[in-house]
């Protein structure tokens, strides 16, 4: 495996990303947006998917984007979806990945940043633990103070978020997002950009993590009802994101190989 790190699909410092080519030819390639709930992580704590992607004969890039801040109304809402779409872009102008190929995966915010990309790229998406409902979650939890919960820079992905729900943190994230409702959460919420045209979607979720599983049958339905293609794993326990990715990463495989109808050799 040869890793390219750090180039520059941008003049913000963030705008980075690092590629990971497999040894032989890649059957397609994947772009992996890091989670860190819009406002922090980086894509160097996506190294073990990318890893296990490779292995898989994918290529692989993980990106990083610019940080929201809500106090300072700084990188709110769009502009992570703005920095995915401008990565992919750099992607098939300066290194030849494939659009027609590619399917964008990310966990967390990172599986909503990939879905929302998804929409303005007509890829395929794989989202584990996205945080899709931003508008319904703050109507039905009008009560919850928000809380900011802050994460070791070297904590693994895997490793955050393993505690079962939190509605506390992911209304804190939803407002630092939204500069406390600047960006009105309708907005910021992914189902008007829904059309008949989005590519077919990979949803994995836990029953009782940080994401309230109630999401995923909504987000299922409204890609049914527009006639998308919507794959499902809802696991048991409290596990969030690339905590289930041995559980996952199978059937999200399998999802992405049967949705660019690649050719795999036995």
């Amino acid at each position: 495996m040869k890793i390219n790190k750090d180039l520059a699909y941008g003049a913000d410092a963030l705008q980075k990303l690092d590629i990971y080519e497999p040894e032989s030819d890649a059957i397609a390639d994947i772009v992996l947006v890091h989670g860190g709930g819009w406002w922090q992580g980086d894509k160097r704590k996506e190294d073990e998917l990318a890893s296990a992607l490779v292995a898989a004969n994918f290529r692989v890039a993980a990106i990083n984007y610019r940080l929201a801040n809500g106090a300072t109304v700084e990188n709110i809402f769009p502009t992570q979806r703005t920095d995915a779409v401008t990565a992919v872009k750099w992607l098939v102008a300066n290194e030849n990945f494939r659009l027609d190929k590619l399917v964008m995966w990310g966990a967390s915010s990172g599986g909503n940043i990939a879905l929302e990309a998804a929409q303005l790229l007509a890829t395929p998406t794989v989202s584990w633990s996205g945080l899709n409902d931003l508008a319904g979650f703050m109507a039905t939890h009008p009560d919850v103070v928000g809380k900011q919960l802050i994460i070791g820079a070297d904590v693994k992905s895997k490793d955050i978020d393993q505690d079962g729900e939190n509605q506390a943190y992911y209304k804190w994230l939803v407002d630092n997002l939204t500069a406390n409702g600047q960006v009105p959460y309708e907005t910021a919420t992914i189902y008007d950009r829904l059309t008949p045209a989005t590519k077919p979607v990979f949803i994995a979720n836990s029953m009782t993590e940080l994401v309230p599983v109630g999401e995923v049958a909504t987000l299922m339905d409204r890609l049914i009802t527009l006639g998308v293609g919507v794959e499902t794993l809802v696991l048991p326990g409290g596990r969030h994101g690339e905590g289930y990715m041995a559980d996952a990463l199978p059937a999200s495989i399998a999802f992405v190989i049967r949705v660019l109808d690649l050719r795999v050799a036995s």
